[in-house]
């Protein structure tokens, strides 16, 4: 298994799960009620569509390990230059009450942390409104003078909101990433390099990652 390191992801996931679904768990009122009717709830316990909400990727299970097959290990290698040694799955799991599920995965380029990590998290929802919402809080904490926190840098062409962000205060570190944030539809797919041989450059793989989420969109 090899040493996961801290992701730029890690944000956005954690405004799915406490902060998005907490507050779209519940649709809005219009102040009316009708006394004999039974609530709805549908939207509450609805779950995404099989389908991956119009990405074609494979259907997941809550509880079970993900299907990796959006992406293949010769598809890593050819993008990113390196066999896969390693291949870390994570279990899926639901986000919240509005029937959300997450999972991802991590190809490695060797056992031991060193070199290159690719990691892919899918969050897939029943609406759009959940990622539209963790997309933008995302980008609101970011820093577009240069000068520390997140760098940001939006992309055109890429789903239907794309950023590449970085950790400015990782630069240099033995802990730096990227990661491209991608909404498309009611998905929200994030890809994230991570290199702890302190090797890597700000924007140095931008292209890489547009090209894993367009491999992974393309089944």
């Amino acid at each position: 298994m090899t040493l996961r390191v801290p992701t730029l992801a890690a944000p956005v996931v954690l405004l799915l799960v406490a902060g998005l679904l907490a507050g779209c768990a519940a649709p809005a009122s219009d102040g009316t009620t009708d006394e004999g009717a039974t609530p709805d709830t549908s939207s509450e316990s609805s779950a995404p569509d099989d389908s991956g909400s119009g990405l074609d990727l494979p259907a997941q299970t809550v509880g079970s390990d993900t299907d990796c097959s959006f992406i293949g290990d010769d598809e890593i290698a050819s993008i990113w230059g390196f066999e896969v040694v390693d291949l870390d799955v994570s279990m899926v799991i639901e986000t919240g009450g509005v029937g959300g599920i997450l999972y991802g995965c991590d190809w490695n380029q060797s056992d031991d942390g060193t070199g290159l990590t690719i990691g892919i998290e899918v969050s897939e929802f029943v609406s759009a409104d959940g990622p539209v919402q963790a997309f933008a809080e995302a980008l609101s904490g970011a820093e577009f003078d240069g000068e520390g926190g997140i760098d940001l840098e939006p992309l055109t062409g890429v789903g239907d909101e794309a950023a590449v962000l970085v950790n400015l205060n990782q630069v240099g570190t033995l802990f730096y990433n990227e990661t491209l944030s991608v909404r498309s539809g009611s998905v929200l797919v994030e890809i994230t390099v991570t290199d702890i041989t302190n090797g890597m450059a700000p924007g140095q793989y931008r292209d890489q990652l547009v090209d894993t989420f367009e491999a992974v969109i393309a089944g």
